[in-house]
């Protein structure tokens, strides 16, 4: 079983952190600057910050810079933040420090979360659960469910191998990974992992090309103005055909 592990693990070792830094900007949470990454990001936590618990232990698996978990943390300081990430813990850390939020980070794999079971009030994860084949994503949802207390939030915001608006740059230029599955798909996992009120709906409408030619300037003022037509488009029939991403919730 160990060494099934060891090689699960290593064959999701992959460049797509390096892929991704080509198209995205400092990987610093400046909040007040304009930019791609904080449009998405905002556009993500509306939706999400209805179903986050008002106190106690979030944890985000695959952080990356842990940009969106130290959004969260600071909208609401009662939540401590964790972030787990294999590669980048140390700047999990630096952004999670420099709003002197309470918080901290964890260099590990979704594999192994060294946290204890029924310990923490909501596990999320953004554009990770993607990255990993079927027998992968067994092995980490139960992870993600063992940490969680019961009642807890699980959240996920996953790429779906389907049309959109953004999609083929990023996949064909970019090294992209999307899910092959589709909403009554990853209904069925999360409910086969026993999850309760399970939630799978469309969101993220945005241009395309938008990670290289909204970085600055017209375009991306232009968006920012559109900005509450394109949250309102989350989970509606215009997602369903042009959102780039799935937003999963559910709970212990």
């Amino acid at each position: 079983m160990e060494q099934q592990e060891k090689l699960l693990m290593s064959e999701s070792r992959s460049d797509w952190k390096l892929e991704y830094s080509k198209i995205t900007s400092d990987q610093t949470f400046k909040p007040d600057v304009k930019s791609p990454e904080n449009f998405i990001d905002d556009i993500k936590l509306k939706y999400l910050r209805k179903y986050l618990p008002s106190s106690g232990i979030i944890v985000e698996i695959g952080a990356g810079s842990g940009r969106f978990l130290t959004r969260i943390a600071l909208e609401n300081k009662d939540l401590s933040a964790i972030g787990v990430d294999f590669e980048s813990a140390n700047m999990v850390k630096d952004n999670i420090s420099k709003f002197n939020l309470n918080g901290s980070s964890i260099q590990a794999d979704a594999y192994h979360i060294p946290l204890k079971s029924n310990s923490v009030d909501a596990v999320i994860s953004g554009g990770f659960l993607e990255h990993f084949n079927n027998k992968e994503l067994e092995y980490i949802i139960k992870e993600m469910k063992r940490i969680l207390k019961p009642g807890g939030l699980f959240y996920a915001e996953i790429v779906p191998k389907k049309f959109s608006l953004c999609r083929p740059v990023i996949l064909t230029e970019m090294g992209g990974y999307e899910s092959k599955f589709d909403k009554s798909s990853w209904d069925f996992i999360l409910k086969c992992n026993r999850f309760k009120n399970v939630k799978v709906v469309s969101g993220l409408v945005i241009p395309p090309n938008f990670y290289v030619w909204f970085k600055s300037g017209f375009l991306l003022e232009k968006t920012y103005k559109l900005k509450y037509w394109i949250e309102h488009m989350d989970n509606t029939l215009i997602s369903d055909i042009f959102g780039f991403s799935y937003y999963i919730t559910a709970e212990k």
